[in-house]
């Protein structure tokens, strides 16, 4: 009987692990994807910084920048003030990821962007997906050539402190 008691115990737990791990993963899974980090500039500021510092690095360029809050004005959606998304490129790395079949399918994730935008506090705010999530998720080749990418990203985003985490 104390061997049933004992294996039972080590079964339930075993559950509850799983199921504690599952709801914990899917409660932080969002903040963990995507990293937002505050700007030490106004809108406008933050903006034209991220373009100069994109377009000075080497292979780097921005491909274009989106005034969203404008996009969804003339489409007849409701304004959410400040918010304008930048598209960047750098060619060897998209040749080198889009080069083999297996990852073409990576392509709907180019180009990388950043979401700058106005919170309705005034704060200015930088977010984008956090290349060492995004690279463990793939694995092989597609997490080496994010790994290289997201180097060079943090470098190009020095002036906000942006690192990329597991966690």
């Amino acid at each position: 009987m104390k061997h049933i008691l004992i294996i039972a115990s080590v079964i339930l737990g075993f559950f509850a692990g799983i199921i504690f791990s599952g709801i914990t993963l899917s409660i932080s899974s969002g903040e963990m994807m995507i990293k937002e980090l505050k700007s030490p500039y106004p809108f406008d500021k933050t903006v034209e910084v991220i373009n100069q510092r994109i377009n000075s690095k080497a292979g780097w360029h921005v491909s274009t920048v989106i005034d969203q809050n404008r996009e969804i004005l003339i489409n007849g959606g409701k304004g959410i003030g400040k918010y304008k998304i930048i598209k960047y490129c750098h060619a060897g790395f998209s040749a080198k990821m889009l080069a083999s079949d297996k990852r073409k399918k990576i392509g709907n994730m180019m180009p990388k962007s950043f979401a700058v935008y106005e919170k309705s506090d005034g704060q200015v705010f930088v977010s984008t997906m956090n290349g060492a999530i995004m690279g463990k998720i793939f694995g092989g080749e597609i997490e080496e050539i994010i790994e290289e990418v997201s180097l060079e990203v943090e470098d190009i985003m020095r002036f906000i402190n942006l690192k990329y985490t597991l966690f």
